[in-house]
């Protein structure tokens, strides 16, 4: 969990890098404490950004939700940030970005001199079979990173008319009931 935000050239995150369960009754606390300690309200954001995905299924709904409704609510723009591009983020030449999706499936970004190539859900078989160097997500996540992706996001106007989350395969329920 990561809540990041810059606020009058300040920066300033919050973030829990053990695995835990809690995404919404943490979320909103940690914005209050960010908001607390720069004096701020939630108002002084010109935009606000979440990680779309891929990732947890309920992870990025909750993340997703609750930028939206912020936005909605101040009226402000929303803009996307993918979790593959944050992994590959400040690195350079040809490279996969990897989120364990368990159960030896991945999902998986090719990049390439900053670019995405292709980005879709691979076994590690399949993933290692393109001989290149593999970043693996790591945590914590860096608050920055995800400021900064935003902050080009929003100044070349990639904004979201309709933010959220990115999937690169079914849910569980979803596989277990079409027999997958």
């Amino acid at each position: 969990l990561a809540v990041a935000a810059e606020i009058n050239g300040k920066y300033y995150e919050k973030i829990r890098d053990e695995n835990i369960k809690r995404h919404n009754g943490l979320l909103l606390e940690y914005v209050d404490d960010i908001l607390a300690s720069a004096g701020a309200e939630l108002g002084v954001f010109d935009a606000f950004a979440a990680v779309c995905g891929p990732g947890s299924f309920t992870g990025l709904r909750v993340g997703v939700a609750t930028i939206k409704a912020f936005a909605l609510a101040l009226g402000k723009p929303a803009v996307a940030v993918d979790a593959l591009e944050l992994i590959g983020y400040g690195k350079s030449g040809e490279f996969i970005a990897a989120i364990d999706a368990r159960n030896d499936n991945y999902y998986a970004a090719m990049i390439k001199d900053g670019e995405t190539v292709w980005e879709k859900s691979v076994t590690k078989t399949e993933m290692l079979s393109y001989n290149v160097s593999v970043t693996y997500q790591t945590l914590p996540t860096k608050g920055e990173d995800i400021v900064a992706i935003a902050k080009k996001r929003a100044e070349k106007g990639l904004f979201e008319s309709n933010l959220s989350p990115v999937y690169l395969k079914k849910c569980q329920a979803e596989r277990m009931k079409d027999g997958d």
